[in-house]
């Protein structure tokens, strides 16, 4: 009875004193491995196409279950949006991923560039047209908005020619109001004065040109995600197969 006792005992501190069972273990680096696919995935969707995507695609992609249903989106994001299926290049996907190549070297400023206000509008819409940069500030003649001079913040105007989905000449004017090198998009033309928070100054009242957009509503469609050109995805992603097997 005693031995019996004793192989008991000897059983129950086995398992006590493992710290856990090798199902567990594999269970912990089988969640570790997928907390690393995931987090690949968060990067893909909240950062690397994060001014691109719709809201309709993000709440697709989120309700996938799987690493193969997130790569075939993945692969059919880009197929939507690439100009000529019909070859092996990618120039939308090339070029975008040039522009955040571009946003981080130009527009970084404590933090990366693609996460600044110039780094999101040139990584939807390219390089501006035209570029009136001030990146001192200083004196400046009001020309477009009712005359008279004044003293900014440094500042930049980008100005597009046209903007598909948006419009002809678009203007998007960033004021770094900090003096840190982070230009942030702004609606309001005197957020770039300097004056106006000297006590018992008083702004002029700036005119908007005729032909210019409510900048409310301009800096509101500036933050959309660019329209897509390409929606019929399925004849798109059928013709891509087909040139593949010819």
């Amino acid at each position: 009875m005693r031995q019996i006792r004793m192989v008991v005992y000897l059983v129950l501190a086995a398992f006590t004193l493992s710290p856990q069972t090798p199902s567990a273990t594999q269970k912990k680096r089988d969640r570790r491995a997928s907390n690393g696919m995931e987090s690949a995935y968060t990067v893909w969707v909240d950062q690397d196409v994060a001014y691109i995507i719709t809201d309709a695609e993000k709440r697709a992609f989120h309700r996938l279950s799987n690493d193969d249903e997130r790569d075939q989106f993945i692969e059919q994001f880009w197929l939507r949006r690439d100009p000529t299926p019909d070859t092996e290049e990618n120039e939308f996907k090339e070029e975008h991923y040039r522009r955040i190549a571009y946003a981080n070297e130009h527009y970084a400023s404590g933090i990366p560039g693609l996460r600044t206000n110039r780094g999101m509008i040139y990584i939807k819409y390219g390089p501006p047209d035209e570029i009136e940069s001030h990146p001192s500030g200083g004196s400046y003649e009001r020309i477009e908005q009712g005359g008279g001079s004044t003293t900014t913040y440094p500042f930049e105007t980008w100005r597009y020619r046209y903007i598909e989905g948006i419009g002809a000449n678009v203007v998007a004017e960033f004021v770094d109001r900090s003096g840190t090198g982070e230009y942030r998009l702004t609606a309001d033309p005197q957020e770039k004065d300097a004056l106006q928070h000297v006590p018992g100054y008083v702004p002029p009242n700036l005119q908007m040109g005729p032909n210019e957009f409510d900048r409310q509503q301009l800096v509101a469609s500036l933050q959309k995600p660019p329209q897509i050109k390409f929606k019929d995805l399925i004849r798109r992603a059928f013709y891509c197969r087909q040139a593949s097997i010819a």
